[in-house]
C-alpha cells in the first residue's frame, strides 16, 4: 500500500513538474517582421482654395501614386480616386494606404480667397506658378529686385510694388520689355483688389 501511495505521489510530483515548466516556458520565436515599417510617404500636392467661404476648394494628389494606392480625408472612408472636391476652407488630414495596409498622412489647409485675390493670383503666379505675368522672375523661387511671390503672403505684402509696377507702370513698366504690358482689363483686377483691401479674402 506504501509503494502505491509513493508512485502516485511520484506520477503526480512529475506531471505538476512538466505542467509548472510547460507555463513558464518562454516563445522565442521571433514576431514576423512589420510590413509597414519604414513607410514614410513623400506628399506632392496641388490644391486650389475655396473661394468666397464656399465649399468649392480641391485637393489632388500627385504622389504617393499607383493602383494599389487608395486615400481618405479625415476620417472618411478610403476611395480609389486621388482627388477630392467640395471643400470649404479649413485643414484637412490626408492619408495614403498602400495594398499591404500601410500608411501615412499629410495635413493640408484650404484657404479662403476672395474672387479679387483670387483673379490676381491667378494674373501674378498663373496655375500652379506656370503661367503668370511674374514669372520666372518672381516665381518658383525667383528673386528679381528682391521680390518673390510664391507665397499669399509675399503678394499681399506686395500689393504696392505690385499695383506700382503692374498698372502705373512706375518706375517701369512690369512685366518688363520687350513683354507686352497688361491689358487694361487686367490692370483693372489688380486696381480692384487694391481698393478692397488687397486682402486674401477681398
Amino acid at each position: 500500500m506504501k509503494t502505491c501511495c509513493n508512485n502516485f505521489y511520484n506520477t503526480l510530483f512529475v506531471y505538476l513538474f512538466i505542467l509548472l515548466f510547460s507555463c513558464n516556458k518562454k516563445d522565442n520565436t521571433p514576431p514576423p517582421p512589420d510590413p509597414c515599417l519604414g513607410t514614410n510617404y513623400v506628399f506632392e500636392y496641388f490644391k486650389t482654395e475655396a473661394l468666397c467661404s464656399s465649399n468649392n476648394g480641391t485637393i489632388t494628389i500627385n504622389a504617393p501614386v499607383g493602383d494599389t494606392m487608395t486615400y481618405k480625408n479625415g476620417n472618411g472612408a478610403y476611395q480609389r480616386s486621388n482627388v477630392f472636391t467640395n471643400l470649404a476652407p479649413g485643414n484637412y488630414v490626408i492619408t495614403a494606404k498602400n495594398h499591404k495596409g500601410c500608411t501615412d498622412t499629410a495635413q493640408i489647409t484650404i484657404l479662403n480667397y476672395g474672387p479679387k485675390y483670387a483673379a490676381v493670383k491667378l494674373l501674378i503666379a498663373g496655375s500652379n506658378g506656370i503661367g503668370g505675368y511674374c514669372g520666372p522672375c518672381h516665381l518658383n523661387g525667383g528673386t528679381d529686385g528682391g521680390k518673390n511671390f510664391d507665397t499669399d503672403a509675399s503678394i499681399v505684402a506686395s500689393w504696392d510694388r505690385i499695383k506700382a509696377r503692374a498698372v502705373d507702370n512706375n518706375p517701369s513698366q512690369m512685366p518688363a520689355p520687350p513683354n507686352a504690358p497688361l491689358t487694361a482689363a487686367d490692370k483693372q483686377k489688380i486696381t480692384d483688389w487694391v481698393n478692397a483691401g488687397h486682402r486674401i479674402s477681398d
